[in-house]
């Protein structure tokens, strides 16, 4: 049971993260981190939802069908406000291509995952030899932009990997991980990257998608994963960090009101269809038209940390409320919902498969949310 708890954790830290980057002022830990952790904990739901359906088909329907309600969810986030990058479209169209490699065995995931890791970052680095111009803006921001698709499928694809063989082994995930997150920014500080093709490849820019930062995003993800699992193998920590707890076990419902009350307090919901924003509240909102889905620049931000501390409080207070009745936040409810209205009955989960591990404990876990994987 501490597993799933510690992955509640980690999840809230990933939703309070990415509230503190949308809100408050750069920090090296706000930076980029939040948003990789969130999906690297979307592919342990992932891994998750797969062990337990029926057959491998009916785990790639429900992802299927899931992934298909995250992106819908996120085109329509970031069509009603022009603040807030949305990384919910990304993480579903991670679900939608690695439903093919469902299936494979651990260690071709983990090919996998290398090959992505090192070739993914050559699909920026090619636009300073060859410069392709889309037709859709869509396809070309999957590719290039905030949330590159090939650090994506990457970050969701280790968390499979997570919940295959490292969820039992969480002290050594943290030890791992942490060592090559260390070592990782010891290179970032110590070595310029040249200019060119290679420096491209080798970015270490947080949302660039190059080497350095897949490498520092991702291990730092699986360390604080690794860190929270261990932290609630003590009792007292679980009880102590039950409104957090609570709070990440609703992310979608959080991570969905989060935005649409933040870009209404800084008034960019549906603003992208103004040619200026008018300076209210004190927020110098002043900019010529911005396309959907692209953010406002804002210099400074004098709602934090005010804001910020609101809606955490907020959060917190209804998710500890809500928790204590309902197993599922209202937006978790919804997409369950949905996706049972699909299926003609329930279906029972499959045993665990040799050499997967966590299967057990992941199933005895029903009772609590996995997130966005619920």
């Amino acid at each position: 049971m501490s597993r799933i708890h510690g992955l509640d954790l980690a999840r809230a830290l990933a939703i309070i993260g990415m509230m503190a980057a949308h809100m408050g002022p750069e920090h090296f830990l706000t930076d980029g981190f939040p948003s990789v952790l969130f999906a690297v904990l979307a592919g342990v739901s992932l891994g998750i939802i797969s062990s337990r359906a029926s057959s491998l088909p009916d785990a790639r329907f429900r992802l299927l069908t899931r992934a298909v309600i995250l992106v819908a969810i996120g085109v329509l986030l970031a069509a009603l406000q022009s603040y807030i990058l949305i990384v919910l479209i990304a993480i579903g169209v991670s679900y939608i291509l690695l439903l093919p490699v469902l299936g494979w065995d651990t260690r071709w995931l983990a090919v996998l995952l290398a090959a992505l890791v090192v070739l993914g970052p050559l699909v920026g680095a090619a636009q300073t030899v060859v410069t392709l111009d889309w037709s859709s803006e869509f396809f070309a921001d999957l590719l290039y932009g905030s949330y590159p698709i090939a650090a994506w499928l990457a970050y969701t694809l280790l968390g499979m990997i997570i919940h295959r063989v490292a969820l039992q082994w969480d002290v050594v995930l943290l030890l791992l991980a942490g060592s090559v997150f260390l070592f990782i920014q010891g290179v970032i500080m110590l070595f310029a990257p040249p200019a060119g093709f290679v420096g491209e490849w080798l970015l270490a820019e947080p949302h660039s998608g190059g080497l350095l930062d897949v490498l520092a995003s991702a291990s730092f993800a699986a360390a604080v994963i690794g860190a929270c699992l261990v932290a609630c193998r003590i009792g007292a920590i679980v009880w102590a960090t039950y409104p957090v707890r609570s709070l990440g076990a609703m992310s979608l419902t959080v991570y969905i009101v989060h935005v649409i009350a933040t870009s209404i307090a800084n008034d960019t919901f549906v603003s992208a269809v103004e040619e200026e924003v008018p300076a209210e509240n004190g927020w110098d909102m002043t900019a010529p038209y911005v396309p959907p889905g692209m953010p406002v620049v804002v210099e400074s931000d004098p709602l934090w940390p005010t804001l910020f501390l609101v809606q955490l409080i907020g959060f917190l207070l209804f998710a500890s409320l809500w928790r204590w009745k309902f197993r599922r936040g209202p937006a978790e409810w919804a997409v369950a919902r949905t996706i049972a209205g699909t299926v003609s009955e329930p279906v029972p989960a499959l045993p665990p498969r040799e050499g997967t591990a966590g299967s057990l404990r992941n199933r005895r876990a029903d009772a609590h949310n996995p997130g966005i994987a619920e």
